[in-house]
């Protein structure tokens, strides 16, 4: 049945506008926004502030619902949920939960927005947002960025990038991306794999904008037969032809995009693996990862992460996040690691300890 499930997956790429989601926050059902506005205020107002309740309540409803609830609390307690939210709590509890009080849109456009504002651009939150979202996400992403920040997305990504790699990203923005179709065109398929060829590994020299205007205008599937005809032309695949072509943010813009072309959920589960295998565990990547994708794919990327380094997604966020450990340096030490860490964490729930706020939170985001 898994493997149906999956063919009929891949079957909806080639017929539908919509990439299939796979989250793990779904609707929350017999849904009474006016009881959970009551839940949260009771939670604020409670000596020490009852974070558990807030975690329960606002991880287990999407985002629409929370909004519901933000409805339902601000006609109640005549002051806005958001505001009270941040005034109770702090530090990592506080960025995960005003995270989930914003559309996948709106913290997309907010975290685009703390990338490239003040001194200094953060590429690699700047590529991993513009080069992983689709389409339609991008034509939201734009549409949010303006009524959020007042300025248009293209002019503040122009104004803080450069070159060849503004030039890939601002073509992104532009959303030129065709829909893809039932109808396979092989004589384009095989057109765009002789041009990707001849622009780069073929000739001395790259030619970045063919490069660019294939990779940002043509639909993932189509892109993803191309990618397995430009084998039959070239000694080296499209992401080691780019690694031999181009180098620094162009180079990860481009290996992100084809990545995310090839299995998107992969992508994310091994730049989520990365991040915690840093000397100091990236926790605004994960968290961010998290957050925006747990309505759209967070499901799949946890069976890609499991399938890929053997460990479940959510068990290795939570040992990190409970016992600050640094990274393992070998696959053996980690999986031990893991292993006694589990046994740890199953220990401190029998035990009846509170667990701390955000492993909870975390937790709760995974199990929907």
């Amino acid at each position: 049945m898994a493997l149906v499930s999956e063919f009929l997956g891949q079957l909806s790429l080639n017929v539908g506008t919509h990439e299939p989601k796979f989250p793990t926050v779904v609707p929350a059902g017999d849904f009474e926004p006016d009881r959970d506005a009551a839940r949260i205020e009771t939670a604020i107002k409670t000596k020490g502030v009852d974070e558990q309740t807030i975690i329960d309540v606002l991880t287990k409803r999407t985002y629409s619902q929370r909004r519901d609830i933000a409805f339902a609390y601000e006609k109640r307690a005549k002051k806005d949920m958001i505001t009270a939210l941040k005034a109770a709590l702090s530090g990592s509890l506080e960025t995960v939960v005003l995270g989930l009080m914003r559309s996948t849109a709106q913290y997309d456009a907010s975290e685009i927005r703390g990338s490239i504002k003040g001194l200094g651009t953060d590429e690699e939150t700047l590529v991993e947002i513009l080069c992983s979202r689709s389409n339609d996400e991008l034509v939201e992403i734009k549409k949010v960025y303006k009524e959020l920040f007042k300025k248009e997305l293209e002019k503040d990504v122009a104004g803080d990038t450069s070159g060849n790699f503004a030039k890939l990203l601002l073509a992104l923005v532009q959303t030129k991306r065709a829909e893809p179709s039932s109808v396979v065109d092989f004589e384009k398929v095989d057109e765009d794999a002789r041009a990707l060829y001849d622009a780069g590994i073929k000739n001395k020299g790259t030619d970045v904008a063919t490069w660019i205007s294939i990779m940002s205008e043509r639909s993932v599937p189509h892109l993803q037969r191309v990618f397995q005809r430009y084998k039959s032309y070239s000694p080296y695949d499209m992401q080691e032809s780019i690694v031999k072509e181009v180098k620094g943010d162009l180079q990860m813009s481009f290996l992100v995009l084809v990545q995310c072309f090839e299995n998107k959920q992969l992508y994310f589960a091994k730049r989520l693996n990365e991040a915690m295998q840093s000397k100091s565990a990236k926790e605004k990547v994960v968290t961010r990862i998290v957050v925006s994708r747990c309505e759209v794919d967070l499901k799949k990327i946890c069976s890609e992460y499991k399938a890929n380094f053997g460990q479940s997604l959510q068990k290795t966020i939570l040992v990190s996040e409970l016992f600050n450990l640094p990274r393992p340096v070998t696959d053996l030490q980690r999986g031990l690691l893991l292993k006694c860490n589990s046994n740890m964490i199953e220990d401190h729930l029998l035990s009846g300890e509170k667990l701390p706020d955000k492993i909870m939170l975390l937790s709760n985001i995974f199990t929907g």
